[in-house]
C-alpha cells in the first residue's frame, strides 16, 4: 500500500469487469499519472457491489484477483479495493472524497461521466467538480464508452454471455472471456470415448450459455486450442452442469492443476444423440471446426 507521501492519480469506478469502458477510465488516469510525473492507483470494492444492495447472489465477470491483475498490467501503481459494508458505504460524498483524498495524497481525479458515489449514491461528477474546485484539486471526465448507441456495461456483457453472444461479449470486454480453476475428478466418460477431457465449474463467476464452444486452454503457459463442452450431457443422461474442455494436442493427467480457459466463439447447442458413435463423431467435427479446418 501506498504511504502517502507522492500525490498521486486516482481512477474512481466500480470496475467490476475491467471492459473496455473501464479500461478507458483507467488508460486515461494513467496517462495523466505520467504527465505528472505520478503514482496511479485505482479505486475498485473488495465485494460484489450488486450482491450487497439486491440481497442476492451475483456472479462476478471477473474475481478479485483478476481485476486486481487487470489493473496492474494497465499501469496502476497500486489498487485499493473498499470494504463492502454498511459503515463504509454509509460514508456522505464528502466523507468519500475525504477519505481517498487523505489516504492517497491524491490531487486528481479520473472517473467516467456517469460515476456516482457515497451514501445513497449522493455524489456526482458535478459534485466531484465543485469539492475539487473548492480544494485546489483536478478532475478529468472521460465519456461513456459506447458499442453503437448501447452503453458498454458489465450487465450487457452478463447478457451477452447467457445468450452464447461469446463473440460480441468479447469485444465488449476487450479479451476473451476466461475462467481459471482446479481441474476437478469425473465420470471418466470422455476417456472411456477417447476423448479425455478437463472437467470444472464456474464457481461465483458468469457462466455461458449452455453449449459447445471453441476455445483455448491454458496450461502450465502454453495455450492449447480446445473444444469446450458446458452444460448437462443428455447423451448419458446426465442433468448436473459442468464444463468439460478436450484439450487437443495435450497428453497428460490435468486432474487437481490449476488451469484457464478461454472461450472464443459459439458452435452449437448441446444435443442428445442416439448412440456414442454418433457424439464421437460430432465431437470429431467440432475438434476440425475449432482446427479451422471445417466451416460448416
Amino acid at each position: 500500500m501506498l504511504k502517502n507521501k507522492v500525490k498521486s492519480v486516482i481512477a474512481l469506478g466500480y470496475f467490476d469487469s475491467v471492459h473496455t469502458g473501464h479500461q478507458k477510465v483507467i488508460e486515461h488516469a494513467k496517462s495523466i499519472a505520467r504527465k505528472l510525473g505520478q503514482d496511479l492507483v485505482v479505486f475498485s470494492f473488495e465485494g460484489n457491489l450488486r450482491e450487497y444492495f439486491s440481497g442476492k447472489k451475483q456472479s462476478v465477470i471477473l474475481t478479485k484477483k483478476e481485476r486486481e491483475n487487470a489493473f496492474y498490467s494497465l499501469g496502476a501503481n497500486d489498487c485499493y479495493f473498499a470494504p463492502v459494508t454498511a459503515e463504509f458505504l454509509g460514508k456522505d460524498k464528502r466523507e468519500f472524497l475525504e477519505y481517498i483524498r487523505e489516504k492517497f495524497n491524491a490531487n486528481t481525479f479520473v472517473c467516467g461521466e456517469d460515476y456516482t458515489f457515497g451514501k445513497n449514491a449522493e455524489g456526482n461528477v458535478d459534485y466531484l467538480k465543485e469539492y475539487a474546485t473548492k480544494n485546489g484539486l483536478r478532475v478529468e471526465v472521460v465519456e461513456l464508452f459506447r458499442d453503437g448507441k448501447e452503453k458498454v456495461s458489465t450487465s450487457n456483457i452478463k447478457s451477452r454471455l447467457s445468450s452464447g453472444e461469446i463473440e460480441k461479449a468479447n469485444a465488449l470486454l476487450g479479451k476473451a472471456y476466461f475462467l481459471t480453476a482446479t481441474v476437478k475428478k469425473n465420470r471418466g466418460v470422455g476417456t472411456s470415448l477417447k476423448i479425455p477431457t478437463a472437467n470444472l465449474e464456474f464457481g461465483e463467476k458468469q457462466a455461458v450459455k449452455e453449449g459447445v464452444y471453441g476455445g483455448r486452454v491454458e496450461i502450465n503457459g502454453v495455450s492449447y486450442l480446445s473444444v469446450i463442452n458446458y452444460g448437462n450431457r443428455p447423451t448419458f443422461d446426465i442433468e448436473e452442469k459442468q464444463i468439460e474442455a478436450h484439450v487437443l494436442n495435450f497428453d497428460g493427467d490435468l486432474y487437481g492443476k490449476e488451469i484457464t480457459i478461454y472461450f472464443d466463439r459459439y458452435l452449437r447447442d448441446i444435443v442428445k444423440f442416439s448412440s456414442q458413435e454418433e457424439l464421437i463423431n460430432q465431437i470429431k467435427k467440432d475438434v476440425l471446426k475449432v482446427k479451422g479446418e471445417n466451416n460448416d
